[in-house]
């Protein structure tokens, strides 16, 4: 790490420490951002998955409730244009369906399903239509229409043979016919003519076909003219033979004409059958249908044991047969009807029921969600409270750490200062070899200071001891014969050792001084390298020879002992 410091200057610590703390603090607002972007990523999914699946599903109910109304107006007014907006409907609902799909994979199978369900809803919403327009979409068309054409053929070819009121009127004219003959007074014979005027009345009235009413006024004619002479004979008081004559013959015939186009209670029979039809269309109940079936076997036994000539009886038994099938055929339709609906309410249930489900497991999970979104928004709001402490530890951390890298030399320098001013310092300044901080290569330079005065002290320490020893020696010489033997050897022993003090100081001055040209060949090759042109490199490779001269220099000149120091 300290080798690393020593690689950047000053301005680089402070420009890293700062760096470190920028990024703690980018680092930060990353995470910040980062946790925000993950909460809004959860609100946003929470809206655009469960809330999309929510608001679909009640798209999907309402588009599905628009069509149950719409066939339900088709029920009543049974009208083609609500087909096609039925129509209109279910596709809304397989677009929403659709579009729910889309969502995730559990929405894909809940919009599968109701996708099918709805092409099934629509498909049997068709065949009521279907069934509808068979079965008659108003009075007038389909069975609805046939049934009724064919009884109003009924109540057309009934009308024909509506002749009670003839029948009647006939009696009414024989009756008093009998009391003309009981008691012979005029008053009968005019009741009885104008019974006639009467019957003839009616006749003309009713619904008889024209040659069968030139066929009864012929008879009633003659029965007139007949009755006349009769009348004269019993108001003469004749012998009448017991009131027996041609007249009696004309009446036989006009009641056996009267009989042969006469059903009893035909009409009330035709009206009760109108009834019953009309109570089964209205109630739709088949109890109905049973009471129609059972007045059309009264009708036609009625015809069959009328005496209507057989021609009319096949007519009539045509007509019943026509208006029993297309009766029956419509009650058909409505079991077909009936089935179909409830088929489509099991269909349009299913929906119900998956929208349902789909709204209620929606909103379970927003809730779920909405529970766990703010759970982890609570965990990444401690979270970042320990990031931003952390962040502002570690930030605290690397400035007092840088601030120690630089101030802690510093006055450890500042130490060393103080010493070169007073005293010779023995510490040194530790610094790395080609460091780049200014820090460094102040102690590189203080130690050198420091280097180069205990040299001089050690120089002039030493020349002051060799002076001092020279200075002993001149007196021993000099001095008698009685001591000059004991201290010249002990002058010359410190002489000697002056001398190889010297000599190791120049050892040392031979060492540094070759590791300081060792310095300046090391750059200046660094500079060769760099391929300067031009003057500064003729000038870098000038230095760069004077090194290398320098260094024999100092090889030739040093003792053997002093070379192999210097280049150890």
């Amino acid at each position: 790490m300290g080798k690393f410091a020593s690689k950047l200057r000053i301005g680089e610590k402070i420009g890293f420490g700062f760096g470190l703390v920028g990024l703690l603090f980018l680092g930060v607002i990353w995470q910040y951002h980062s946790t925000l972007q993950q909460s809004l990523g959860d609100y946003q999914r929470l809206q655009d998955v469960y809330g999309a699946k929510k608001s679909y599903a009640l798209e999907i109910e309402n588009s599905m409730l628009e069509a149950r109304r719409v066939e339900k107006l088709f029920l009543i007014d049974r009208s083609e244009a609500r087909v096609e907006e039925v129509g209109g409907h279910v596709q809304d609902v397989l677009r929403y369906a659709e579009e729910l799909g889309n969502i995730d994979q559990s929405a894909a199978k809940t919009s599968s399903r109701i996708s099918e369900l709805s092409h099934a809803y629509n498909q049997q919403f068709l065949m009521i239509a279907d069934a509808w327009r068979t079965k008659g979409l108003d009075h007038n068309s389909g069975l609805q229409g046939a049934f009724r054409n064919t009884v109003h053929e009924l109540e057309a070819m009934a009308g024909r043979f509506k002749v009670g009121n003839l029948y009647l009127q006939l009696l009414q004219i024989r009756r008093g016919e009998k009391d003309l003959g009981l008691r012979r007074e005029a008053q009968y014979r005019d009741r009885v003519f104008q019974l006639i005027e009467e019957y003839k009345q009616k006749l003309a009235d009713s619904e008889l076909e024209q040659p069968v009413q030139e066929k009864f006024l012929q008879e009633i004619n003659t029965y007139r003219d007949t009755f006349t002479v009769y009348a004269r004979d019993v108001l003469a008081n004749q012998n009448v033979a017991g009131g027996k004559g041609p007249f009696r013959q004309a009446a036989h015939r006009l009641e056996a004409l009267i009989n042969g186009h006469y059903i009893p209670d035909l009409e009330q029979h035709i009206l009760q059958l109108r009834r019953r039809e009309k109570d089964y269309l209205l109630r739709g109940d088949k109890v109905y249908v049973d009471m129609a079936l059972h007045e059309l076997e009264l009708i036609n036994a009625q015809v069959e044991g009328s005496g209507i000539s057989i021609k009319d009886k096949a007519m009539f038994g045509g007509l019943l047969a026509k208006y029993k099938n297309d009766f029956l055929a419509l009650v058909e339709q409505n079991g077909r009807i009936e089935q179909v609906t409830e088929e489509m309410k099991k269909a349009v249930s299913e929906i119900a029921g998956l929208v349902e489900a789909n709204v209620v497991s929606a909103n379970q999970t927003m809730n779920q969600m909405a529970s766990d979104i703010n759970f982890t928004s609570r965990e990444n709001e401690k979270l970042m409270l320990w990031i931003v402490a952390g962040a502002v530890l570690l930030g605290i951390f690397f400035a007092i750490t840088i601030t120690l890298r630089i101030v802690h030399p510093l006055r450890k320098m500042a130490g060393i200062l103080d010493q070169l001013a007073y005293e010779e310092p023995a510490e040194r300044m530790p610094f790395v070899p080609e460091g780049r901080d200014e820090v460094n290569s102040m102690a590189e330079s203080v130690n050198t200071m420091a280097d180069h005065k205990a040299r001089f002290i050690a120089w002039w320490k030493m020349s002051m001891e060799e002076a001092d020893v020279c200075e002993q020696l001149k007196k021993v010489i000099t001095a008698g014969d009685g001591q000059k033997t004991q201290s010249l050897g002990e002058a010359e022993k410190e002489l000697l050792n002056a001398i190889a003090a010297r000599r190791e100081l120049l050892t040392e001055q031979y060492r540094e001084i070759s590791r300081l040209n060792r310095g300046i060949s090391e750059r200046a090759e660094r500079l060769l390298k760099e391929h300067h042109k031009g003057e500064s490199g003729t000038s870098i490779n000038t230095i760069y020879h004077l090194t290398q001269s320098i260094r024999n220099i100092l090889e030739m000149t040093a003792t053997p002992h002093n070379s192999k120091a210097m280049t150890g």
